[in-house]
């Protein structure tokens, strides 16, 4: 009997010295090891033109481009380009941060003028595009077509 204790007590013993020295390894480690977070994109709610215009334009107009965005990281500029008809992309304008919180869409809001060139042919398209850069240099990006009337 007291062999029968001794050799049941020296097996608990092994299995619990094995089953110990076995550690689960954690799936994600290496990834938590190896990676570095720069943190969020910001988020581009809504890229519009300002009723009452439509994105039907005519030529040497001004339109009013309405921008609706936020983040949770900082945000550093906001960068305006277009691309006319078949020509490469040119930046409008860069547009430093400036807080401009609206309670109703819960986002900040921005409105950016844009003069349309005024020698264009009617039914040529003009590609507006919106980047939203964060301090974190983390970008989003939208389009607006504008066609010509």
């Amino acid at each position: 009997m007291k062999n029968k204790i001794s050799k049941l007590f020296i097996a608990a013993f092994t299995a619990m010295i094995v089953f110990s020295a076995c550690k689960k390894n954690d799936p994600d480690q290496w990834l938590k090891d190896n990676i570095t977070i720069i943190g969020k994109v910001p988020v581009v709610a809504g890229f519009t033109v300002k009723p009452p215009q439509t994105t039907n334009v005519a030529a040497g107009t001004n339109v009013q481009l309405d921008l609706r965005y936020w983040s949770d990281d900082p945000i550093d500029k906001i960068n305006l380009r277009s691309t006319v008809g078949a020509n490469a992309q040119a930046l409008v304008s860069t547009t430093p941060y400036q807080k401009a919180y609206s309670s109703v869409s819960r986002t900040d809001s921005l409105l950016l003028g844009y003069q349309v060139p005024g020698d264009l042919a009617k039914g040529t398209s003009v590609v507006m595009e919106i980047e939203v850069v964060n301090k974190n240099t983390l970008t989003k990006k939208a389009t607006l077509t504008l066609k010509i009337q």
